[in-house]
């Protein structure tokens, strides 16, 4: 029996297994779920990277050619 350790974030009640243990794949397991629980600040930041890697995979900010015209037409517009 081999034993392998990773932390993973079970979503949609899967959890994928790691590419490093990926020749582990269709084998029969058993399975032993320890629930880590974060601290608030720890939990803050995790969901800031989190999201700030999902940003970094939209075009946001790509189709504007002078960023501060467009800064300056915003600001007109709470005028």
């Amino acid at each position: 029996m081999d034993a392998l350790e990773f932390s993973a974030k079970i979503e949609h009640g899967a959890v994928q297994l790691p590419e490093m243990y990926h020749n582990y794949e269709n084998a029969y397991v058993r399975v032993i779920v320890l629930i880590e629980k974060p601290t608030e600040l720890q939990s803050k930041k995790a969901r800031l990277l989190a999201t700030f890697k999902k940003m970094a995979q939209v075009p946001m900010f790509r189709t504007i050619e002078n960023p501060l015209n467009w800064q300056k037409q915003l600001r007109n517009e709470w005028d």
